[in-house]
C-alpha cells in the first residue's frame, strides 16, 4: 500500500518536473539577440528600398520583394552558420533563391542591382554579426549607403534619352551651322540637346531624319519614365 501511494506520489510530480526543465532551457537573452541582428538588418535593407529604389519606381510589388527576399537570405546564411553548413552550399542556396522568382520576369538592369544589392548587404550583415565584427560590418553598409545615395542624387550619371525628329531646314545641316542647328533643334523639340545624328536625308522632299539625344530631366528629379508594372499597388 505504502510502495502505491510512493508510485501515485511520483506520478504526479512528474509533469511538474518536466515543465520545470523545459523553462529552465529557454534563453530569452538569445532570442532577444536574435530578434535585435534581424532587425538591424532590416533597418539597413528597408533604408535602401524605401529612400532609394522607391524614389524613381513606386512598386510595392517589387519593394516587397527586395525586403522579403532580403531578409530570407539572412536567415538562410544565419541558419546555415550556427548548423555548420558549408559555404558552398550557401552560396547554392544564395543562387536558387535569387534566380526562383526572377528568372521568368523581364526586369531593368535598376531593379537587378537593387536586387544583388539587398541580397549581398543581408549576406554580409549574416557573416559578420554571427562572427561579432561590428566595425566591419558598419563600414561595409555605410560604404554601400554612400554609394547609392551619390549615385541616386549626386547626378554623376544622369539618364540619356531621345527622340526622332523630322528636320525641314537642311540648310542648318551644313558644316559650321551646329550651333544654329542646335538652338533651332532645342526650340522646336523644346529639349536641349547633348548630341544630335542625322539618320536619314530625303533630297527630293527636302526632309531629313534627326535622332536628338538629350538629358532625362525627369530621371534627375526622381521619376522613372520608363516604369511600367502592372502589379502596382
Amino acid at each position: 500500500m505504502v510502495g502505491r501511494l510512493r508510485l501515485v506520489r511520483l506520478a504526479r510530480l512528474a509533469p511538474n518536473e518536466g515543465a520545470c526543465t523545459m523553462e529552465s532551457t529557454i534563453n530569452y537573452d538569445i532570442i532577444v539577440n536574435y530578434l535585435g541582428r534581424f532587425g538591424l538588418n532590416l533597418l539597413v535593407v528597408a533604408l535602401i528600398v524605401r529612400a532609394l529604389y522607391l524614389r524613381r519606381k513606386p512598386s510595392r510589388t517589387y519593394a516587397l520583394a527586395l525586403v522579403v527576399g532580403a531578409e530570407l537570405i539572412y536567415i538562410v546564411i544565419v541558419v546555415m552558420v550556427n548548423l555548420e553548413i558549408s559555404l558552398a552550399v550557401g552560396f547554392g542556396i544564395f543562387a536558387i533563391f535569387s534566380l526562383l522568382r526572377f528568372r521568368t520576369v523581364a526586369i531593368s538592369l535598376r531593379d537587378m542591382t537593387y536586387l544583388f544589392t539587398v541580397f549581398t548587404i543581408s549576406l554580409a550583415n549574416a557573416l559578420l554579426m554571427n562572427s561579432e565584427q561590428w566595425e566591419e560590418m558598419f563600414a561595409i553598409n555605410l560604404a554601400v549607403l554612400l554609394t547609392l545615395i551619390v549615385i541616386e542624387f549626386g547626378r554623376i550619371l544622369p539618364d540619356r534619352g531621345s527622340l526622332k525628329l523630322v528636320y525641314d531646314n537642311l540648310a542648318l545641316l551644313q558644316p559650321g551651322k551646329q550651333s544654329a542647328l542646335w538652338s533651332d533643334v532645342r526650340a522646336r523639340s523644346g529639349v536641349t540637346p547633348i548630341r544630335i545624328v542625322v539618320e536619314q536625308v530625303d533630297l527630293p522632299t527636302q526632309l531629313a531624319t534627326l535622332k536628338v539625344y538629350f538629358v532625362d530631366q525627369d530621371s534627375l528629379d526622381g521619376v522613372d519614365t520608363n516604369h511600367n508594372d502592372d502589379d502596382d499597388d
